[in-house]
């Protein structure tokens, strides 16, 4: 059965962590998520509307605004969205309706979105697959699914940088994925994966990076 938002927000354990680090989460800027912002607004290109599941403080949306008709930004912790609501007033973008909501029960009609991004989200989230088939279910049978998300166990070096990384901030992944199985995944929810690729995302305080499963997939009803 399905988890009802209260469910989910207790399991999911977004009133910890998130919450306490909303006010700080993009204080610093880093250039390669700044480059994957602008690699996933490529690919979705210029649409009428596009969902940003799990938007956080809101870079996808901000930079989707500018090219979309519409965004729909939701995340789980209301603090996330209020920090949204603030960029987005200090930079006059009119054109984002937040939504404090759970990925698990999307509150939208079948068929409505051009895109959804799930950016950095599947792994922290304890049914991944609920979100996926959600996603699927809003999103129309011409529409594309962009999910680049952190691949831990991609290599074992790659899950020891995390797993040093989480000891000391407190982060929680749900899902150590590869590339491999998070396509399996996403597969399995009803789409069809066109694009994957395994990028690295460095940051200040480590070297390697963290590598990431950038994912692209569409509707399988939609792929001849």
């Amino acid at each position: 059965m399905q988890k009802t938002w209260k469910d989910s927000m207790a399991s999911d354990d977004y009133t910890s962590f998130w919450a306490e680090n909303a006010r700080t989460f993009d204080k610093q800027s880093n250039p390669d998520i700044d480059a994957l912002i602008k690699r996933i607004c490529r690919d979705v290109g210029r649409v009428q509307r596009v969902l940003d599941v799990a938007a956080g403080t809101g870079n996808v949306s901000l930079a989707m605004a500018r090219q979309a008709g519409q965004v729909d930004a939701l995340d789980l912790e209301p603090e996330m969205i209020a920090v949204l609501r603030e960029k987005a007033a200090a930079s006059g973008v009119d054109n984002i309706s937040f939504h404090v909501q759970s990925a698990y029960e999307l509150d939208f009609p079948d068929r409505v979105f051009d895109a959804v991004v799930i950016l950095n989200s599947l792994h922290v989230m304890k049914t991944p697959e609920a979100a996926l088939c959600e996603a699927r279910r809003v999103l129309r049978s011409s529409g594309v699914l962009l999910a680049p998300t952190y691949c831990h166990a991609e290599t074992r070096d790659n899950l020891e940088r995390y797993l040093h990384c989480a000891s000391r901030s407190g982060h929680k992944s749900h899902h150590l994925f590869t590339c491999d199985s998070l396509c399996t995944l996403i597969d399995g929810c009803g789409f069809e994966v066109m694009k994957r690729e395994t990028v690295e995302i460095n940051y200040e305080e480590q070297s390697p990076g963290l590598m990431l499963g950038y994912v692209v997939a569409c509707p399988a009803s939609a792929v001849s």
